[in-house]
């Protein structure tokens, strides 16, 4: 399979997939013009800040690994009587900005077409949901301590830059994303330029602090499957059209549709495999992950230009 924008971020995909794909942190060092390029850029994020519409939880801030409060870079607006709370004030960003603290842009291919268009094309070759966060942060501070995410995670460095510490990987399945107290063996120990990659494998403990300059970081994160969504996986491809009562009134309608599921089961069972639940699941997860109406054709605009188009004499009488 092709992998056209992967091999922007990783080189060599065969190479990243066999070797470092879930096993393996790693730094990649593009030639100039070789590399990802960032979809997103500060002049972006000022651009949408200053638009009055970015809301938390959008937009965070937090200071090594500690939530900064929404109260104090959140403000309400008031639109035809109705107060909102939330929306970001771009001078108290700003200022606690200068502070030291972080801010972090959570899900940003909800409301940045270019990233949007990024995410989709990395989910379509790789099968899973992508999601995209952006960090800035001031020379010498930290957003977020030591911790473990529940995605493999594609790093790009934008502006400045970030020194990054990988430790080891979770030792069991029983494992929980958030902070590590204790992160095993260092694995990777590096600072990261811009248009520079670093790939964290899932559940590998990680932490970064923010060298020369503003540093600012796109963050690609992508979404395994849980136990939990193989289990929603599975009834659907079991019960898949399988009319069922809602509420037996009986004895007899209880047991005939204990007998019904019974059946069912011992007729698909076999034909399951795990590969099929699997991609089921994966299929699935995308598709909750899809935000309804972004990325819509017709948009608007393109709807106003087809409405005011003048009609074609011939189309309009056949």
């Amino acid at each position: 399979m092709h992998r056209e924008e992967l091999t922007r971020w990783v080189g060599d995909t065969d190479a990243f997939l066999d070797g470092c794909w879930r096993a393996a942190p790693a730094l990649f060092r593009p030639g100039p013009g070789a590399g990802p390029t960032a979809p997103l850029t500060l002049e972006d994020i000022d651009t949408a800040v200053a638009g009055g519409l970015l809301r938390a939880p959008h937009l965070e801030l937090a200071r090594a690994g500690d939530p900064v409060n929404s109260s104090q870079y959140t403000r309400a607006r008031t639109v035809s009587g109705i107060t909102t709370p939330g929306y970001i004030d771009p001078d108290r960003v700003r200022a606690l900005l200068a502070e030291g603290a972080t801010v972090v842009l959570r899900n940003v291919e909800h409301w940045h077409p270019a990233t949007r268009a990024l995410t989709r094309r990395l989910e379509g070759e790789l099968g899973r949901r992508v999601e995209a966060f952006f960090f800035v942060t001031p020379p010498g501070a930290q957003g977020l301590g030591l911790h473990r995410d529940d995605a493999d995670v594609l790093l790009l460095q934008g502006t400045g830059s970030k020194h990054w510490t990988v430790c080891g990987g979770p030792t069991g399945p029983d494992w929980k994303p958030g902070e590590a107290a204790d992160g095993g063996p260092v694995l990777l120990d590096g600072t990261l330029g811009p248009g520079e990659v670093l790939y964290i494998p899932r559940g590998f403990a990680h932490q970064a602090v923010g060298s020369e300059g503003l540093s600012s970081h796109l963050s690609l994160t992508i979404r395994e499957v849980s136990t939990q969504q193989l289990f929603a996986s599975l009834q659907r491809l079991l019960l898949d059209a399988l009319p069922l009562p809602g509420r037996p009134l009986d004895d007899d309608a209880l047991h005939a549709t204990a007998e019904l599921l019974l059946h069912r089961f011992r007729t698909r069972l076999p034909e399951l495999t795990a590969a099929a639940v699997v991609e089921h699941a994966r299929r699935a997860q995308l598709a909750e992950g899809t935000v309804p109406g972004l990325g819509a054709d017709p948009g608007i605009a393109a709807l106003a230009a087809r409405l005011g188009a003048p009609h074609d004499s011939a189309a309009s009488t056949a």
